[in-house]
């Protein structure tokens, strides 16, 4: 799987190379049991793809020498194996870029004098970076992820287990001694502490390690703004916030124990957090598009937004799911003539301009999980001015 970022659509957007562009999206099958009827899919747009070019006006060798990179992923059949939910491939003379995607993709091709980037909008709008924190007496671990991915940390000046803060434990002035049954000078003493004594003690101990692990993180992670996501079981989570002094945790947790959680497991935990506070986001964008609708500063009409884009105007920009577009165009592998086909394509562009003219001048974009953004609108926006 490859990790789509900002940037990275971002330089796709602004990519200004002479000659066509090709941009190449298809569905596949992670499981790899797909392989054959994924390649011939491919193929498929391929082949629609050199026809295309060779309608306007590329000489075949040359249409080879654009196209021989995804020729060349056709024939590693291994590669196939190793998909994700979709695939998307860039093309113009000299370069090429691809990426495997946890998300289904439309089968599409468009050519013309610009890549098409917003069937991966959803990767980038919809992703935050976050944190987790995983708190248990045995182990801390700190992992930075994405929706996309999953990394650990490795924590400097921070303790990674009680060990690390308290002493072994040895018998108390608290603790009462009593022989073993059987007497005698070598008996040996069982120490019995009282109930109430040993849980506090045992809470004190608790609270020194989590004031190190706070005050070591504190150092670690400087002037980082990233949202951090506890898990860990509810005492020792509740702990931890008295003395936390990172100002991004989260209010919400994950209580379970992390120590029988993989990276994983911990990802796809917080994740499900990240996603609350991102669909809170998108709906506090959505409340202030109503409430500047009608003063200048908000429209749902595609043609303006579109020209707002391209102006710098949008700050935030709304969008039902842009690869639906691409989806329902007629034709089991549609390839698209940017500027050139009518109609549905025509809707199509609009999105995606609008969305590559809003990231390209560091607007924000919000992608809905169904198909319409606003009051069945597939597209609204608020304006900076």
């Amino acid at each position: 799987m490859d990790r789509v970022t900002r940037a990275d659509l971002e330089d796709l957007v602004r990519e200004d190379g002479t000659g066509p562009h090709v941009s190449l999206f298809t569905p596949t099958d992670r499981s790899g049991t797909s392989v054959q009827a994924d390649r011939i899919a491919w193929k498929n747009l391929l082949t629609g793809t050199e026809s295309v070019l060779g309608e306007r006006g590329m000489r075949p060798p040359d249409v080879a020498e654009l196209l021989a990179p995804a020729w060349e992923l056709h024939d590693d059949e291994l590669a196939w194996q190793y998909m994700g939910d979709g695939l998307a491939f860039y093309l113009r003379p000299g370069a090429h870029r691809s990426f495997r995607v946890p998300l289904r993709l439309p089968r599409v091709a468009t050519v013309g004098d610009r890549f098409v980037t917003d069937p991966l909008l959803k990767l980038v709008a919809s992703d935050r970076r976050f944190l987790v924190l995983a708190l248990s007496r045995q182990r801390i671990r700190v992992l930075e992820g994405s929706m996309q991915h999953v990394e650990e940390m490795e924590l400097r000046d921070v303790p990674t287990s009680l060990r690390d803060v308290v002493a072994p434990e040895e018998p108390r002035t608290d603790a009462m001694a009593r022989p073993m049954p059987g007497g005698g000078a070598g008996g040996r003493a069982v120490f019995y502490g009282h109930g109430a004594a040993e849980r506090h003690h045992k809470k004190e101990e608790a609270r020194q390690y989590l004031q190190r692990v706070a005050s070591g993180l504190h150092e670690h992670l400087g002037d980082q703004d990233l949202p951090m996501v506890p898990v860990g079981l509810d005492d020792l989570v509740a702990m931890y916030r008295e003395v936390n002094s990172y100002p991004h945790l989260t209010e919400e947790a994950v209580l379970h124990n992390p120590d029988d959680l993989s990276a994983e497991e911990l990802h796809a935990a917080a994740w499900s957090v990240v996603e609350r506070i991102a669909e809170q986001e998108a709906e506090q964008a959505r409340r202030r598009f109503h409430d500047l609708r009608g003063t200048g500063l908000a429209s749902a009409d595609p043609e303006e937004i579109e020209r707002a884009a391209g102006e710098g105007r949008v700050d935030t920009l709304l969008l039902g799911e842009p690869e639906r577009c691409w989806d329902e165009l007629p034709g089991a592998a549609p390839v698209v003539r940017l500027g050139e086909d009518g109609g549905p394509v025509a809707r199509c562009e609009r999105i995606d301009r609008a969305a590559a003219e809003t990231l390209s001048h560091s607007g924000r974009i919000h992608v809905a999980p169904e198909p319409q953004a606003v009051d069945g609108s597939e597209m609204a926006a608020v304006f900076r001015y």
